[in-house]
């Protein structure tokens, strides 16, 4: 008999590069986009969007509704919270980039979306 899967209880972006390689260790791949392919849960059917590896980079893995327009779904709101979380939240001080007056995140000179500008992802 098979385990069941981790897929209900997997937040809807799950950093592989850190944990969960065995969550997609079974899927099956349906089709392969721009660096990134469109994987399903044998178990539970659950569709993942799941970045190709990149050693320079965290691969994510991110549940998607449908498979529909796969390859467009936005990731980046989803991938801006795990940068802030993963850097212990939101500090008092401005970014330092020029005329912007969010706060920055721990650790960095920059807001989380300029963070995420400069190539950040983790």
């Amino acid at each position: 008999m098979k385990a069941p899967c981790q897929c209900k209880e997997s937040p809807e972006l799950v950093d592989l590069s850190k944990e969960g390689k065995e969550l997609v260790a079974e899927f099956s791949e349906l089709d392969v986009g721009n660096w990134v392919y469109l994987m399903k849960c044998p178990t539970c059917g659950q569709l993942w969007r799941v970045d190709e590896w990149d050693k320079y980079q965290p691969q994510y893995a991110v549940k998607l509704p449908t498979s529909e327009n796969w390859q467009a779904f936005e990731a980046i709101p989803l991938i801006k919270k795990k940068i802030v979380e993963n850097r212990g939240g939101i500090s008092e001080q401005l970014c330092m980039w020029r005329n912007c007056n969010e706060k920055q995140v721990n650790g960095s000179a920059f807001c989380v979306d300029h963070l995420y500008e400069t190539g950040a992802r983790s």
